[in-house]
Formats: C-alpha cells, structure tokens, sequence
C-alpha cells in the first residue's frame, strides 16, 4: 500500500511539474509573442511590399489563439502618405491549425479599412510597384495549393478613395460604409449542411447598394435566396469609362432596383 502511495504521489507530482511548466510556457508565449510578432511582421512585410509597413499594438493570447492587430498601415511609395491602413484586425483561430497543419480560423474581423488609389493613367495605378514585387519569378516551379479554412469573415466601416487622373483633371470616386459578410471560405474538404448568409453593402458616390443572401450550398439539395437593392445610383460618373464603340451615346441615367432571386439543385436521378 505503502508503495502504491509513493507511486501516486510521485504521479502527481510529475503532472504538477508539468502543468507548471506548461503555464510558464504560455506565460513567456503571452508576453514575448506581441513583441516578436510586430517587429517580424513590420520587417518582413516592409521588404516584401517595398513599402513602410507599421503596426500600432499586437495582443496574442496562445491558450485560445486570438490574435488582434491595431492601427496597421501601409505608407504611399514616396512615403509622405498612407495608402493603406486597417484599424483593426481580430483572428480566432482554432487548435486543430496544428492538427491540419493548416491554418483553421473561427473568426476574422476587420474593422475600417481605408485603402487611396490613383489611376495615372491608361492602366497604371499607383500601387502597380507592389503588384510587381509580390509577383513570382517566372522560372519559379509550380507549388501545391496552400489549404486553408476560414469562418466568419466580418468586414465593416470600410473606406475607398479612387483618384482617376485624365489628363488634366482628376475625378474622385468614393465607397463608403462597406460591410462585407462571407460564413465561410476553404479548400479543405469538408461537407456542411449548414445555412449561409453572407451580405455585401456600401455606399458609391453617395448612392446606397445592398445585397443579402442565404442558401444550404453544400447540401444534398442545394436551395438559397438573395436579394439586391439599389437606390438612386447616378451613373453619370461612370459614363466616361464606356467603349466609345457602343452604338448610343448616353447622356445621363439614374439606377434604381429591388431585385430578389431564388434557387433550387436537385441532385441528379441515376
């Protein structure tokens, strides 16, 4: 009996050392990760975009995988602007990313992201630099597709300033209030019979777009609704970027729908 004590005893001592070490782990993990994150990320993202990349805070807590991120901003090319910048960013992601090897997340939130463009001409805007940057060399091999799964992508208080330089004269295109909602988005295989709704909104030049959705697409029969509204869109701003070879001319024009769609898919009889 005696023995058995010593054993038990022993036992628990080991889980106790081990739970404390565990702590400590996560203790270290808590406070050095924030910091050793945004510098990593500051560095490597200014050397991949060209661009200064800066983060205000970073808060990582590793016994639940949330990750959030302030006040991130991407300056202009010549550096004395912003050219993009999000107030914050929130990642859930779940433990099994490690059973997966693939990052599996719960929930993204993104909260007033505000990005400037400038179109200077035929075809050239202001950030084609990075796209040329982040392009792979052309001699580089195939690689296999990156497996990922996210859940709850929550984009609100979005922001859009297009600057179309013709010539002389300079039009400015606004969205404002973008909400974009989407359940989900994977390429890992999985099967959900679950309801969908996501939602895209925001307000161009001042005129107000809305659009919902809900559907089951990953069921056996596949069903779902939508619906669209527009309201009092002026298209005359957009007049000039239609091809001259239409065979009309128009002057002027004001867009205004309620549209709502719906759909079943039936699985197909052997």
């Amino acid at each position: 009996m005696q023995a058995i004590f010593s054993h038990w005893r022993v036992g628990v001592r080991r889980a106790a050392w081990a739970m404390a070490a565990l702590v400590v782990v996560w203790g270290v993990a808590w406070a050095a990760m924030p910091g050793l994150l945004k510098w990593q990320i500051e560095t490597r993202g200014s050397d991949a975009l060209g661009r200064k990349l800066t983060l205000g805070a970073i808060d990582f807590k590793p016994w639940s995988l949330e990750l959030t991120v302030t006040d991130m901003a991407v300056a202009t090319a010549d550096g004395s602007g912003i050219q993009f910048s999000v107030a914050r960013v929130f990642v859930d992601a779940e433990l099994q990313s490690l059973l997966r090897i693939a990052p599996v997340v719960d929930a993204i939130t993104i909260d007033s992201p505000k990005l400037r463009v400038i179109h200077l001409s035929e075809g050239k805007y202001d950030f084609d630099d990075i796209v040329q940057r982040l392009q792979p060399p052309a001699d580089a091999p195939p690689s296999a597709p990156f497996k990922f799964a996210v859940h709850n992508v929550v984009l609100s208080g979005g922001e859009l300033d297009f600057v179309d330089r013709i010539g002389t004269a300079e039009r400015l295109h606004t969205l404002r209030k973008l909400d974009v909602a989407l359940p989900f988005l994977s390429n890992l295989e999985s099967q959900r019979d679950i309801l969908v709704t996501p939602k895209l909104a925001f307000e161009l030049n001042g005129s107000r777009f809305d659009s919902t959705a809900q559907g089951t697409p990953f069921a056996t029969n596949q069903n779902g609704e939508g619906s669209i509204q527009i309201r009092q869109l002026d298209v005359a701003p957009y007049l000039p970027y239609l091809p001259a070879s239409l065979p009309v001319v128009l002057k002027s024009a004001v867009l205004d729908t309620d549209l709502k769609l719906s759909f079943v898919q039936s699985p197909k009889l052997s």
